[in-house]
């Protein structure tokens, strides 16, 4: 009998909500059952930014700006032009529709981040929680941009598509950038009014969607200027979100250009954090002057040593929340600029499927279209982008990496490593370890390949990404049940065999 039907109950009964599936204490919780936030956590992120939508940015979109105040460039100078209300929700009603997120699905794409700004939430906040900062007294303005990111949420659902939020504007500007709510390089975040505006903004933010199956993540700040002060705000903030969510729902820190020493600071941590790491190869003298084909073969060198060692000190939790296929002219003369697009792209696939747990182009859509770089639909359309984005299509086949092809192949496996490390002469072992591993790395493997949401729209096949946090997780279980000791790397030395083998049973 394959697994699929062994494993079919679990699926039909478990609940939608994920409020008791992670273990909080190694000794009180059972072992994990798979529920789709799992699924929609865990699994490789394949994503699509959905840039300019709640967070404008005049490059992508000019229309909601027709009266907005000087200089134009910002959300804050939006929000103070005329008939700002009705712009902005009109902006929200047409810019990104559902059938986008139907469109997205069908081509593999499994997950949407979203940037939000602090004075996004004030119909549940009020209006008095932006005093003291640039929005104050324009909360109005956005007394219902809670309710269309709600929807965005819903819709993303509907089309098994997980939500990564970004908090890309925060009080007070986080970075030199316009994007960031307000025209102007000048840095207020750490204004302690901002700072408080800021915690306030992101308690709210993970408190109402950590519940939603498919919410993957919040990143606490995008793109911040780094200083001596960001780790210690990074922990404050870190510290307040575990009283408020599950130590499993995952929570994203920006690197602030800083990728080496965040690494580590996401590697050191227990409870799911990750690192977002944004790549963009156009905007310095250097970048700008080096070619296309140089670009590409650093895909293959320096760009993957360098992301290589950051996912190897976060332990897998690496995210490229933001990349295109944006090159400066300079870098395509002389070669047609579609093709040099199209091979960059191609050349950052691969090097991300190889050392990321998700990745995220930048952006979805331009008010008009012809930017292959930095548009993607443009660049499906035009196939700069690959016309499938997914890895493996579908469900596999009903019977594909059964349990008996499981027990034998283990028995194998147990053997051998065994053998293996008898001849090295392995003081204590316990490949009873081993073999726990490997059974639950290939039913790991088994049900998120077979997975099916409570929408049950399939169209892409899941695996797992975050691969580092769910072994923890496995490991934790397997300690409160089968106890500590100085063997624990057997176990995932199991698993890791165990998923590898089920993910070649299960086949294309």
């Amino acid at each position: 009998m394959g697994i699929f039907k062994s494993l079919k109950k679990s699926f039909s009964t478990e609940p939608t909500s994920n409020a008791h599936a992670y273990p909080t204490s190694n000794h009180t919780i059972p072992p994990r059952i798979l529920s789709p936030a799992d699924v929609y956590r865990f699994r490789k992120q394949r994503g699509v930014n959905l840039g300019s939508w709640f967070v404008l940015e005049k490059w992508i979109t000019w229309s909601p700006y027709r009266e907005a105040v000087e200089p134009a460039q910002s959300d804050h100078d939006v929000a103070r032009g005329g008939n700002a209300k009705e712009i902005m929700e009109q902006h929200y009603e047409t810019w990104i529709t559902e059938a986008d997120f139907e469109w997205l699905s069908s081509i593999g794409i499994n997950t949407v981040r979203i940037p939000v700004g602090y004075y996004h939430f004030s119909k549940y906040l009020g209006q008095g929680y932006l005093d003291g900062t640039d929005f104050q007294g324009l909360g109005h303005v956005y007394e219902n941009t809670i309710s269309y990111i709600e929807r965005a949420v819903d819709w993303a659902e509907k089309w098994n598509i997980g939500v990564h939020f970004d908090l890309h504007s925060a009080p007070g500007k986080q970075n030199h950038d316009d994007h960031s709510g307000r025209s102007g390089p000048e840095i207020k975040m750490w204004e302690e009014r901002n700072i408080a505006v800021l915690k306030h903004a992101l308690r709210f933010l993970i408190a109402h969607f950590s519940p939603r199956d498919n919410v993957v993540g919040v990143e606490l700040v995008n793109e911040p200027a780094n200083n001596d002060a960001l780790l210690s705000l990074y922990l404050d903030i870190l510290s307040e979100a575990r009283t408020l969510t599950h130590p499993h729902f995952p929570l994203a820190l920006g690197d602030a250009w800083d990728t080496e020493y965040y690494s580590g600071v996401v590697g050191s941590r227990k409870d799911f954090v990750m690192l977002d790491h944004h790549l963009y190869r156009c905007f310095t003298e250097e970048q700008t002057s080096a070619s296309a084909f140089d670009h590409t073969g650093r895909c293959q060198a320096e760009y993957l040593e360098f992301l290589g060692e950051a996912q190897r000190k976060a332990r897998g939790s690496l995210i490229v929340g933001e990349w295109s296929g944006g090159l400066n002219p300079g870098s395509t003369a002389g070669h047609d600029h579609h093709d040099m697009i199209a091979m960059w792209i191609g050349a950052q696939l691969a090097l991300y499927e190889r050392t990321t747990a998700g990745w995220f182009f930048w952006t979805l859509r331009k008010e008009h279209g012809g930017d292959t770089g930095w548009d993607f639909k443009e660049a499906v359309n035009t196939h700069a982008f690959p016309q499938w984005a997914g890895g493996r299509r579908g469900l596999p086949e009903e019977g594909r990496a059964s349990l008996e092809e499981r027990d034998e192949l283990g028995q194998h496996a147990v053997h051998t490593h065994a053998q293996y490390w008898a001849s090295q002469g392995l003081p204590v072992a316990e490949h009873w370890r081993f073999e726990d591993g490997f059974r639950i790395g290939w039913d790991d493997a088994v049900m998120f390949a077979y997975h099916r949401p409570p929408s049950h729209h399939v169209v892409g096949r899941s695996e797992i990404g975050f691969v580092g946090k769910w072994i923890e997780a496995r490991m934790d279980e397997h300690s409160a049940f089968r106890g500590l000791s100085g063997n624990m790397w057997e176990f995932e030395t199991g698993w890791r065999q165990g998923y590898d083998g089920a993910m070649a049973a299960l086949g294309e």
